[in-house]
């Protein structure tokens, strides 16, 4: 498996009682790739035909990708997929 290094913004706000976030988080391939997929806004169901994987699969790597992001919610997960796919395309 191969892991994949994100930077979180060091201007994006940690969440409420958490003092610093890790700067760079490790995501695997296919976390990755469900990530980048978030920035779209589609559901679970969408990602899950988009990317052929099952629904229950997607929502495990959401889940995953959410609590190595520090525990933010899907919105803030989204923004963070869109900004990663903005800095991927410079």
């Amino acid at each position: 498996m191969r892991v994949v290094s994100f930077s979180v913004p060091t201007w994006f706000p940690p969440r409420t009682g958490e003092k610093a976030r890790r700067a760079e988080v490790q995501l695997t391939d296919q976390e990755s790739a469900v990530f980048l997929c978030l920035a779209t806004g589609a559901s679970n169901a969408e990602l899950a035909v988009e990317l052929q994987l099952s629904v229950s699969t997607v929502k495990f790597h959401v889940h995953n990708i959410r609590a190595k992001l520090g525990g933010i919610s899907r919105l803030q997960a989204c923004l963070l997929a869109a900004l990663a796919r903005e800095g991927a395309r410079k």
